[in-house]
């Protein structure tokens, strides 16, 4: 299994998953948009790096959740009580229509 992408240097990928290698060949075969910097580009299928890639590491299950306050906060807002009156005055008006 290799990691994909596996960048060269320091910079890691923001988002990487294990793929085979045949998936891998496969890609590299149709440019696949995150080969371009991949270690693995134009090597053969049995290449292995000398230094392995970072391993992925699930964090999630290692955090705790978090517990956070909640205020809620009105907001006011210019005109909004005068919108609904206009609306209203506007619809006492009406045009007859004999004269």
């Amino acid at each position: 299994m290799r990691l994909c992408p596996s960048v060269e240097g320091s910079a890691s990928p923001l988002i990487t998953h294990r793929i085979g290698v045949d998936v891998c060949m496969a890609r590299q075969r149709t440019f696949f948009h995150k080969c371009h910097r991949c270690i693995y580009r134009g090597q053969s299928a049995c290449w292995e790096p000398e230094v392995p890639p970072l391993a992925m590491i699930n964090v999630h299950a290692a955090e705790e959740p978090a517990h956070a306050e909640v205020k809620q906060v009105e907001i006011a807002r210019n005109g909004a009580a005068k919108r609904p009156a206009k609306k209203a005055a506007r619809s006492d008006k009406t045009v007859d229509a004999t004269t």
